[in-house]
């Protein structure tokens, strides 16, 4: 079999061009993708290691003409479904649902459901005094260790200036600690590169096999996954709560 059609192509795409591209829609979910799992933990994890530059793992994208039913909401938020990169094409996740699920989530905030919770406000902030991340739900625990200046959700901190912390000078919290972690911050956005993983030139069955081998629970697709990532074309018609969660 000759398979030299299929091409492989890795970038790095900026942190927050990546978040914001995501919530734009440029990025599809298809349907045998079917949850959002990640406890707040996890999500304030991530954060966590983007702030350190961890490695968080690459995000598996394929690139093609051919439309698949997708979620329109990826853990209860609504996602557009621009999906690409011009006019006929579309680029689906395949690997790292949760990861661009919870940037996506946290970064925007508001409530949204996971597993069979709804309602869950995944809004996360940062404190310049601790240079930790936490949850809409302690806040005030933070709040009662550090003046509010020093706590803000994560979305504004790409429109501060960068000398917003000589502002908050003999106020409760103030230090070199807290002018770092700003300052880390700060760069995390703009510099964290997050490797995408780009597949050109694959068909349907060729995906589904991907993901199969990829899947880390070991399960095969069911039939009805397969089925719907084969035979759906109007996507905008079905949405993800049309799919009961296991």
């Amino acid at each position: 079999m000759n398979y030299r059609h299929h091409k492989i192509e890795t970038e790095n795409r900026n942190l927050l061009d990546f978040i914001r591209q995501l919530a734009e829609g440029k990025f599809l979910i298809p349907t045998f993708q079917r949850q959002f799992v990640w406890e707040p933990g996890d999500i304030v994890s991530l954060w966590d290691s983007l702030y350190r530059r961890y490695p968080i793992g690459s995000i598996l994208c394929w690139n093609t003409t051919i439309r698949l039913h997708v979620h329109r909401r990826i853990g209860g938020f609504f996602v557009p479904e621009n999906g690409g990169e011009g006019a006929g094409h579309h680029v689906y996740i395949l690997d790292g649902q949760q990861r661009s699920t919870s940037l996506v989530a946290s970064f925007y905030g508001g409530a949204g459901r996971v597993k069979e919770h709804y309602d869950v406000d995944h809004t996360v902030h940062f404190d310049l005094t601790r240079g930790e991340f936490f949850l809409e739900q302690d806040y005030f625990r933070h709040r009662w260790e550090s003046d509010p200046a020093f706590l803000f959700p994560v979305r504004e901190a790409p429109g501060l200036p960068d000398d917003y912390v000589a502002g908050l000078t003999g106020m409760k919290g103030y230090g070199r600690k807290a002018v770092e972690n700003f300052a880390q911050l700060k760069y995390m956005f703009s510099e964290y590169p997050v490797p995408l993983i780009h597949l050109r030139g694959f068909n349907i069955a060729d995906v589904c096999s991907i993901f199969e081998r990829m899947n880390q629970s070991g399960k095969r697709l069911e039939n009805l996954d397969i089925l719907i990532a084969r035979g759906f074309r109007n996507y905008a018609t079905v949405v993800e709560e049309d799919f009961p969660i296991s």
